[in-house]
Formats: structure tokens, sequence, C-alpha cells
């Protein structure tokens, strides 16, 4: 049980770490960066797709959120009052923040990433359409910018709530 239960919270807190930390870079600096290029935003999420980060992101988050899962299953131990307790309901709703966020950056700003990369190459093929894939490439990266942000703010929530879980 100890040598599991050491497992499950390094995969946790490193996986947390690394989830939240990827997401504070993209949603703050990296995305602000790319959206004066246009056009050009999309060589580099071309890029980063190569590099498999759309991939990589998020088995570490389910891989956190499948440790934490089961590190919850080991602290409750079955008692279903443990959810009514100040540390149970907090675990409880940091879980929930970090699964909202999940779902908020693997069904809006990740399939928005791909598709600024698609139409990216699709400017740099075709020199007349480049205006109108510029328009179009804008509007989603509005649209990724703020589920990024949102799907940040709920993570460093998550993450918030959990460092201090276990000392309500």
């Amino acid at each position: 049980m100890q040598g599991e239960l050491l497992l499950l919270r390094l995969v946790h807190v490193l996986g947390g770490v690394f989830w939240v930390g990827s997401g504070i870079f993209t949603a703050f600096f990296l995305l602000p960066a790319m959206a004066p290029t246009g056009p050009a935003a999309g060589q580099i999420m071309a890029n980063l797709a190569q590099r498999r980060l759309f991939v990589v992101l998020p088995t570490v988050a389910v891989l956190t959120m499948l440790s934490g899962l089961r590190l919850m299953m080991i602290t409750a131990a079955g008692r279903s009052d443990y959810f009514a307790s100040r540390s149970g309901m907090t675990y409880s709703i940091s879980a929930t923040a970090a699964v909202v966020g999940f779902f908020l950056s693997l069904l809006i700003a990740r399939p928005g990433s791909v598709r600024i990369g698609m139409l990216s190459q699709q400017a740099a093929a075709d020199p007349a359409s480049r205006e109108r894939v510029a328009a179009e490439i804008a509007v989603i990266q509005r649209r990724v910018k703020n589920s990024s942000v949102l799907a940040v703010a709920l993570l460093i929530f998550a993450a918030a709530g959990m460092a201090v879980a276990r000392y309500l």
C-alpha cells in the first residue's frame, strides 16, 4: 500500500505541475505572443503537433486525473461520510474543476489549435486565400485563447484546492 501511495502521489503531483505549468505558459505567454503573427502562428502549432504536444498533454492530464481518483479512493477508504468533511468536499470540488478544465481544453482549445495549423498550411499553399484564412484564424485564436484561459483558471483553482484540502 505504501508503495502504491507513493507512486500515485508522484504521478499526481508531477503530472499536475506539468499540466498546470504548460497551461499557464500556453494561455498567458504562447498564445498572446502568437496572436499578432496571424497565419504564421499556424506554423508554430504545426511544429508543436509534430513534437506530439497534443498527445503528451492530454495523456499527462488523464494520468494525473486517474492517479488522483485512486488517491481519493484510498483516502476515503470506502466511507461516504468522508466527502461530507471539509477535506473531502475540497478534494471533490477541486477534482471537478480539473475535469471541467480538461474537457474545455480537449473539446475547444485543442481542436482549434489543430485547425489553425491546417489553415496556416492552406494559406501558404494558396496565397489568394490569405486574407480570408487570416480572418478565420483570428476568430479561432480568440476562441482558443478564451477557452484556454478559463481551463487554466479552473486548473489553478483545482491545484490550490488540492494543496490545502488536507489541512482543512
